[in-house]
């Protein structure tokens, strides 16, 4: 099906216009679509007649693509939709999408997991449980905005992980982008791809750590680099241990940790433990925003209260004890002045607050 597959990006920040370029570069007809609030890569890109594309060994190029904020338009002509914004942008793009969403379309949420938790509910009380939707727990690509309409990056080579709710329906999912990211795994379920979450789990220790050096430092910090030395990776292991705890208890059977996916995705050598894996990694010549409160806001709110909140509701549902995840969601909002649970996404949020283990894995498994 996919030439003339016709696809609508949600999301035109560097992920979704990177989206765009894959999809259209494998015969798609892609559009990228976003809200109103978000227009100069919409405008470029629709100025332009596609996105650019810029990288260090070739010459930039325009691959073709559309570009509108008419998002019932383009939800409406899709096949495929997919979306790539942050978690907590996921509610309110269901609430655009859902109304136009064709009965024999699917839905991709792509980045974060969680988001086809959040749909499965809107479409179940719109009595509309027919309807494909899944997620992946990261982007299949590493992507940078380079000016309005322009994206660099390249593809990951692994450590993708896709699954659809029913989970019976998880291949029928893949087979809509396998000649995209043919390196994309199929997950067991929602649940996997909701808690890989690798942002939440390198990211949030690191900052809880170096929290003075990026809210003092002005320019930029190697996130990393300088802060990820051994007892700060001690404690991502702490943090990915529990993590990989309420994924068994939630009939996760991937027995890979982070160590094993940073190496699965090209993003280090497969030599030593997660510390000498992790000193001899891209990511330790990464450069992070730093200076003021909100560069630590950046690092710390999103994932704790989008990924980490959601993971210690789990563990309490399964009974998997989590003080590492519920530590670092009480010091992040102490350190922020905010109550980062209460902000965040729970399983009461999702109206799953009165499942156990066996009702939140028929949730995953039969979408029921």
């Amino acid at each position: 099906m996919a030439p003339g597959m016709r696809v609508a990006v949600c999301g035109s920040g560097p992920g979704g216009m990177a989206i765009a370029v894959h999809m259209a570069a494998t015969g798609r007809e892609a559009t990228v679509v976003d809200l109103p609030e978000f227009p100069s890569n919409v405008a470029a890109i629709a100025e332009r007649g596609g996105v650019e594309v810029r990288s260090g060994w070739r010459a930039s190029q325009v691959v073709p693509a559309a570009a509108t904020h008419d998002v019932a338009a383009a939800v409406t002509a899709a096949d495929l939709v997919t979306i790539s914004v942050p978690a907590f942008g996921h509610e309110r793009w269901v609430g655009e999408v859902l109304p136009s969403l064709r009965a024999d379309a699917a839905v991709l949420f792509m980045g974060e997991g969680g988001g086809a938790l959040v749909a499965r509910q809107a479409l179940l009380e719109a009595g509309r449980r027919d309807v494909l939707v899944g997620e992946t727990n990261c982007l299949p690509l590493i992507g940078r905005a380079a000016g309005p309409g322009v994206v660099t990056g390249d593809r990951k080579s692994g450590g993708v992980l896709l699954a659809a709710i029913p989970a019976r329906r998880t291949e029928e999912l893949a087979g809509l982008v396998r000649d995209v990211w043919p390196f994309a795994e199929l997950s067991g379920s929602v649940w996997e791809t909701t808690l890989v979450n690798y942002d939440a789990i390198d990211i949030v220790p690191v900052a809880v750590a170096n929290a003075a050096t990026i809210e003092g430092r002005a320019g930029g910090v190697l996130l990393w680099g300088e802060g990820a030395t051994s007892s700060v990776i001690r404690l991502i292991e702490a943090l990915d241990g529990e993590l990989y705890a309420v994924r068994r208890a939630l009939g996760g059977q991937d027995p890979r940790r982070y160590r094993d996916f940073l190496v699965a995705q090209g993003l280090a050598p497969d030599a030593g433990g997660l510390f000498e894996v992790m000193r001899s990694s891209g990511i330790m010549r990464s450069v992070r925003p730093s200076g003021s409160i909100d560069d630590l806001d950046a690092r710390l709110a999103l994932e704790v209260s989008w990924t980490l909140a959601l993971a210690s509701s789990l563990g309490e549902a399964v009974g998997v004890s989590t003080p590492v995840i519920d530590g670092l969601i009480a010091v992040s909002g102490a350190m922020l002045g905010r109550d980062l649970r209460r902000e965040g996404r729970t399983l009461a949020t999702l109206g799953l607050q009165d499942r156990d283990a066996e009702g939140l894995r028929r949730f995953a498994g039969e979408g029921t």
